[in-house]
């Protein structure tokens, strides 16, 4: 299954958009984090959409897990965007929200990945 994706840079930076469509489970969470794995030098920050996302489960929030260590390993940002208030309770109720950054935008998390503050 192809995962749609959109690398595009702001200044310097070199940043890529994933944009799972419905669920992240074990399957689409392997999936993720083996194309952020294969293109991790190439890029200096990941966004991953949820806006499309309706489900994630414990599996998912493993690989979840794992793509954050990957990218911090790398030294690379990870940015999850437009998370559903459902989504946001899972990160929050399991205290994962402390680990990720999280953004309501895609353009603000385009900015917090270039470290450039919103102007609003």
């Amino acid at each position: 299954m192809a995962l749609n994706r959109e690398r595009n840079t702001h200044g310097d930076l070199i940043y890529e958009i994933i944009y799972p469509l419905h669920e992240i489970d074990s399957f689409k969470g392997e999936e993720i984090k083996n194309h952020i794995a294969s293109v991790i030098e190439e890029v200096g920050a990941l966004i991953i959409d949820f806006s499309k996302i309706a489900y994630l489960n414990s599996s998912g929030l493993r690989e979840m897990i794992q793509i954050l260590k990957l990218t911090r390993e790398h030294g690379k940002k990870l940015i999850l965007a437009q998370l559903s208030q459902d989504m946001k309770r899972v990160f929050v109720h399991t205290n994962l929200d402390r680990l990720f950054t999280f953004e309501d935008t895609l353009q603000a998390a385009i900015n917090k990945a270039a470290d450039v503050e919103d102007a609003q």
